[in-house]
């Protein structure tokens, strides 16, 4: 067993007591956290290869710890985490959060405990479930801007239609090859497909013109491989969204899906993007250009770094605590290359998923 380690000096000693004959340190870090290097620690941990990461909270001395184990969770979703808790209570809200994360394995005792004893016993057992982490779940997490999002009002859809947003963080990311290109995989599927032109910049008919479109299903649209293009003629900054003009339209077209190219992301797209069924942020993973990313991009949303190697991608991931795919170079937006990619992003909204309800609502 590979173990990472973070935790106070006379902590770390007693896990490595437990970890005798058990499993080998690769990474650790002994000693308090400033909230500066928080982040820094835990990715130079997402890059070393661990089956568990032990985690001791009296290291931290904020609640920075919550989305640095967030990122760690996005980096490894296969690493087994262990929260070693002293003195830690019921009702607890960095516990709280962290349950709510997906972390089940706390470890919980005095000050004064055979924490070596402890760990051991945690590590010999299964991973934790969520019954046996439930009673430090109080519902609360350490991110209000989380909870403010949730409130979003969901407006208007059209019934039995499949909604992708895509939107970018700046022009000339590739929002509207992004949006083509998932448009196409979509076709390729065989589910009747439109893409909606709501950006500030439209392009939409210029394209239909250089692809030498066809007639599409319904009438102002344009039809190029399999899929049905609604151009707008001016931007839908004016408030007048080209989708919600087209509602009747798309409804005629009977489509299964429909993807909205909304162009560079801003409060009133923001909210375009809540009423999709699935959201997607195209952004660059450059490293000059990690402002656009970190802290601007809510963390229901998706985002995809084209031209991005994982590697590049995961890295920006960690620090921005957000969901990124690199999505290969590929200049055809019609061609098939990037299917896979696209086929993990979906998979929420494509027809074989099965939704999975819970009585305790989403975490």
């Amino acid at each position: 067993m590979l173990v990472s380690l973070i935790a106070g000096k006379q902590m770390a000693e007693e896990i490595k007591k437990a970890l005798t004959d058990a499993g080998d340190v690769v990474f650790e870090h002994i000693g308090r956290l400033d909230s500066e290097s928080v982040r820094e620690i835990f990715y130079s941990a997402s890059r070393v290869s661990a089956d568990v990461l032990i985690v001791d909270l009296d290291v931290f001395s904020g609640k920075e710890i919550v989305s640095a184990l967030q990122g760690f969770r996005i980096a490894r979703p296969n690493t087994r985490i262990i929260v070693i808790a002293p003195e830690r209570k019921p009702g607890d809200e960095i516990i709280s959060s962290v349950v709510g994360l997906g972390i089940y394995d706390i470890a919980e005792g005095e000050k004064e405990s055979n924490w070596s004893e402890i760990v051991k016993n945690i590590l010999l057992s299964p991973p934790a479930t969520y019954a046996q982490a439930a009673r430090w779940h109080t519902g609360q997490f350490l991110n209000a801007s989380i909870q403010a999002k949730e409130r979003v009002i969901i407006e208007e859809r059209p019934a039995g239609i499949v909604t992708v947003a895509v939107a970018g963080t700046a022009h000339g990311v590739g929002c509207t090859h992004t949006a083509f290109s998932i448009s196409s995989f979509l076709a390729r599927l065989g589910h009747s497909t439109a893409v909606i032109e709501d950006s500030q910049r439209p392009v939409f008919s210029f394209l239909c013109s250089v692809l030498k479109s066809k007639e599409g299903k319904v009438e102002g649209s344009c039809a190029v491989h399999g899929i049905d293009i609604f151009p707008i003629y001016e931007s839908g900054d004016n408030g007048n969204w080209n989708y919600d003009m087209l509602l009747k339209k798309i409804k005629a077209g009977q489509y299964e899906y429909v993807v909205r190219d909304l162009g560079v992301l801003d409060s009133a797209r923001k909210k375009e993007m809540y009423r999709a069924d699935i959201a997607f942020v195209v952004a660059s993973a450059a490293k000059w250009r990690w402002h656009e990313v970190i802290d601007r991009i809510d963390s229901e949303f998706s985002v995809i770094f084209p031209s991005a190697s994982q590697s590049d991608a995961e890295e920006i991931s960690f620090y921005a605590g957000i969901k990124g795919a690199a999505l290969p170079y590929c200049p055809n937006p019609f061609a098939k290359e990037n299917d896979s990619v696209f086929l993990k992003l979906l998979v929420p909204v494509l027809p074989s998923r099965k939704k999975r309800r819970t009585l305790f609502g989403v975490f």
